[in-house]
């Protein structure tokens, strides 16, 4: 009997061992570091003329970092290049700060995201980059090959406090989302990959606030929201399945929002019409839903949210068109 004992208990931590070297550790997260170089550049041309700067500018990164730093309007280009290099003496110990803390960072935003993903590795290059104002992160084209972009200097204005970590959880679960849910053009497409990219950030860093949700860019949104909210629920809804960019745009890039909500007040309906979501689904779930399935989740939550507000206004149906023409950056 004990002979058997002992051969039964060598084939089991046999079969184990084989377990783990069948499933090996997901490999570390790497990142290019380009801010440094923008550091660089800045302190060696301080004291030439601008408009030397800029031509030098132009000379070094479209050499070394082709596509980078690129926009149709070359006259605008210039603009944001002069600012950043004329700003940057104001920003760069923040700046340096963020270099100093972000591969720290990322390391801890990839062990969150392993404890719920535990193959997770993200699908696209990450950069981190002086952004010149243009973003604090978000994925886009670079010489056309998509990358994820950490702009330093945004950074370095916004997140130079506690709010680093959560900001870090809520951009790389775009990536993991996006291997499940493909960017569309109805206004609920954004609605679901904000409002479950900001509350994923909420389960990942348990009571964090607003700031550190991006809750209050460039104003506070959940009290002016909430003042409103069965409007807010109705524009949504009446929304829904909206393409044109002016309404997307007035809900989450703040750009002509109406009058009595806040700029961005769609991160705010889309973290509740998430979180009502994940009253029935649990958060893998939900990341792993496909665009036909997340339509139907996300209708369902947001008619909830309207009935037990009370809101005057008709649900969104729970089927319709879905479709792709305009990919838009995460």
């Amino acid at each position: 009997m004990k002979t058997k004992s002992l051969l039964t208990g060598l084939l089991v931590c046999l079969l184990a061992g084989m377990a783990v070297r069948a499933a090996p550790a997901p490999t570390p997260v790497r990142f290019v570091d380009y801010a440094a170089q923008f550091d660089r550049f800045e302190a060696r041309t301080h004291d030439l003329p601008m408009d030397q700067r800029v031509a030098a500018f132009h000379a070094e990164f479209d050499r070394t970092v082709p596509g980078l730093y690129a926009d149709r309007d070359t006259a605008r280009l210039d603009r944001r290049i002069a600012k950043a290099l004329a700003d940057f003496p104001s920003i760069r110990p923040a700046y340096r700060d963020v270099e100093q803390k972000f591969p720290a960072a990322l390391t801890v935003a990839v062990r969150h995201f392993r404890a719920i993903f535990p193959d997770f590795t993200p699908p696209l290059p990450i950069y981190l980059a002086h952004e010149l104002g243009m973003r604090d992160g978000g994925s886009d084209y670079v010489a056309g090959r998509k990358v994820m972009l950490f702009g330093a200097d945004a950074i370095a204005v916004i997140h130079h406090d506690d709010s680093l970590q959560p900001f870090l959880d809520h951009e790389l679960f775009h990536l993991e989302h996006g291997r499940h849910f493909a960017d569309c053009d109805q206004f609920w497409c954004p609605l679901w990959q904000e409002g479950l990219a900001t509350f994923a950030a909420s389960t990942m860093t348990p009571g964090a606030d607003d700031h550190q949700l991006l809750l209050d860019q460039p104003a506070p949104i959940r009290a002016p929201t909430d003042a409103q909210w069965q409007r807010a629920l109705c524009i949504v809804a009446k929304s829904f399945d909206a393409t044109d960019g002016d309404t997307i745009a007035a809900a989450f890039t703040g750009g002509h929002h109406p009058p009595d909500l806040p700029a961005r007040f769609g991160y705010y309906v889309g973290l509740r019409v998430a979180r009502e979501a994940a009253r029935v689904q649990s958060l893998s779930t939900l990341t792993r839903l496909n665009d036909q399935d997340a339509r139907q989740v996300v209708a369902a939550a947001l008619t909830r949210l309207i009935d037990a507000a009370g809101a005057p206004c008709p649900p969104p149906a729970r089927q319709g068109q879905i479709t792709s023409l305009a990919p838009r950056p995460a």
